[in-house]
């Protein structure tokens, strides 16, 4: 009679497993015994109900209903009429029996398996925990030559969290496997199964033999008589060490891998210092060889300062148009329709000759007396309709001792919905030689107050009145719109007092603009964005000059700005004062 097989394994939580812990298989002569050494249930969203101690039954080989290997594990399905509620294993990790005693496992081995147990569950624990913010942390403290951008530094956050994730479910898989000695056991098992249940022939024997070998003997495994057990001590130092070595390496290869990447990246992604222009490596080259390489060293110096730049955004071009911010209900001037300056002037009248006779000259003296005569424009800058709001106009004249006289009030009142975007008008007469204008309606755009969208604007480029038209095309550019470039040029050729604030639109729309403009430390700090198709080089920021007697202050920019992004730039500060207005100018151009 063949003698009894037994062997212990690790049960794990994987496929339609419903049992973790550990159990012993033995494979007795007409049935298969189950033990359940510390056992729980397991089941996908339910609680853990382990057994609490442990329990032995038996099944027909007839009960296996199922039996296949999935990579290093050993699946064992049984039939749940003959054993329940623990009828689905996934084996990992076998132990063979004590020599002398079939049936009973070293308690060193059981403890091995619980200490792999425990390493896979915190393994798989943390495959969920540290990835996000170990790929947060990489990201970090990447150079930007490596990740540059939010989407080039979301990209590289994520792909460290995916090989950090990796890594450890490799660590999980290697913290239940037993080496090649847990195989030979997983395989004899699978043969003695087979072979018990029908589907492998018994070895046939001679006539002379005498018991015949198992074949599933492994070679050397417990089961070919090893040599005498070593102590409990030397079994856990054994056994103990190389599972937190397969725990911990795989872990440790992957920071190493990431630190040894952002190391290299740094060292030889960066530029290096450059040699000085007169070198010894030179001497004996001729005058053009001479050329050629001091023009190859300034072009390495060129791309090195590019590349020690700071990337930027920007939403729009730093303008004196909306410095002070954008109302949400703007006020506009005119005489007439093609009147696009925005001054609202008195027309004056003084008294004329001596005046009359017998006063002594007081007539000429006396301040010249004026009458208001214009066009009052309203437009709704902000995405919310206006309603029955008012706007009154306080007009006055000074008399001979300055101080206001002859005040007259003008109440205007609009009574119904201004949609966003739209503007209403009011043609105003009034005496004096000064007037103040008080909308209902204050307030600036940005926070909770959005502003109107650009079709709104772009609308309000076919109104009758020029200022509105200028008003427009300055609310296009204020968002950064293509089409404010046609409404401008739509609004040529313009008259000299229209031309400075063209002039601030036109740089406002330019392809290539400053931003965050600001002095700190005494330096010029801004924002260069480039909002054309093509990278640009060979940049100088431009001072505009606010009278004409003062030459303007210019800085050249060795840098390449990307397409649709900018770069940061710090640069001296000559004078000392902070510049009005910036342009960008381009090379070529």
């Amino acid at each position: 009679m063949a003698r009894a097989f037994s062997v212990a394994a690790l049960a794990i939580a994987e496929g339609g497993a419903n049992a973790v812990g550990a159990v012993r298989f033995t494979c007795a002569e007409t049935e298969l015994e189950v033990e359940l050494v510390h056992v729980a249930g397991y089941a996908e969203g339910f609680a853990l109900g382990a057994v609490a101690a442990p329990v032995r039954f038996a099944v027909p080989y007839t009960a296996v209903r199922g039996l296949f290997r999935r990579g290093k594990s050993l699946c064992v399905a049984l039939d749940p009429s003959a054993c329940a509620p623990h009828n689905c294993f996934v084996l990992a990790r076998f132990e063979g029996d004590l020599p002398g005693a079939p049936g009973v496992t070293s308690p060193a081995a059981m403890e091995a398996m619980e200490s792999a147990y425990r390493a896979r569950q915190r393994a798989r624990l943390a495959s969920w925990v540290a990835p996000a913010p170990v790929g947060v942390l990489a990201a970090a403290l990447s150079p930007d030559d490596l990740a540059s951008g939010p989407l080039g530094t979301a990209s590289f956050a994520l792909l460290v969290a995916l090989a950090i994730w990796l890594a450890l479910r490799f660590a999980a898989r290697l913290a239940a496997w037993g080496g090649p000695p847990s195989d030979r056991l997983r395989d004899a098992l699978m043969a003695e199964l087979s072979r018990r249940m029908g589907f492998a022939p018994d070895r046939l024997a001679g006539p002379d033999a005498g018991a015949p070998a198992p074949a599933f003997a492994p070679r050397p495994t417990p089961l070919a008589a090893p040599p005498a057990p070593p102590s409990r001590g030397a079994e856990e130092g054994a056994d103990a060490l190389p599972l937190r070595a397969r725990v911990l390496v795989p872990a440790a290869l992957a920071v190493v891998g990431i630190v040894g990447t952002m190391a290299f990246v740094k060292r030889f992604a960066t530029p290096r210092d450059l040699p000085p222009t007169g070198q010894p490596a030179a001497r004996g080259l001729g005058p053009a060889a001479r050329g050629a390489s001091a023009a190859v060293l300034e072009s390495e110096r060129r791309e090195r300062a590019e590349l020690s730049l700071a990337h930027c955004l920007c939403d729009r071009a730093d303008s004196p148009l909306w410095k002070q911010g954008v109302p949400i209900l703007s006020v506009l001037g005119a005489t007439g329709p093609e009147d696009g300056a925005g001054v609202i002037a008195p027309i004056l009248r003084r008294y004329g000759g001596g005046g009359e006779e017998g006063d002594g000259g007081r007539a000429a003296r006396r301040p010249a007396r004026g009458r208001y005569k214009f066009e009052l424009a309203v437009v709704n800058n902000s995405a919310e309709p206006l309603s029955d709001f008012r706007v009154l106009l306080t007009f006055a004249r000074r008399n001979h001792r300055g101080e206001r006289a002859g005040i007259t009030e003008r109440g205007l009142f609009w009574e119904g919905e201004l949609a966003p975007g739209r503007a209403v008008k009011w043609h105003v007469e009034a005496p004096g030689t000064e007037v103040q204008i008080e909308p209902e309606v204050t307030g600036m755009l940005g926070g909770r107050i959005a502003p109107a969208p650009p079709d709104a604007f772009f609308e309000l480029t076919r109104a009758r009145y020029r200022v509105v038209r200028i008003h427009a095309a300055m609310m296009l550019a204020w968002h950064r719109d293509p089409r404010a470039h046609e409404a401008l040029l739509s609004l040529l050729p313009a008259a000299p007092e229209e031309e400075a604030t063209l002039s601030r639109i036109r740089r406002a729309t330019a392809e290539v603009v400053p931003c965050s403009v600001r002095v700190e430390e005494g330096r010029l700090r801004a924002c260069l964005f480039n909002g054309s198709v093509a990278p640009q080089r060979g940049v100088t920021l431009r001072e505009v000059a606010a009278d004409e007697g003062r030459a303007p202050r210019a800085w050249p920019i060795p840098a390449i700005l990307p397409v649709h992004e900018g770069v940061e730039v710090r640069l001296p500060l000559e004078g000392g004062a902070e510049p009005e207005e910036l342009e960008v100018l381009v090379e070529g151009r």
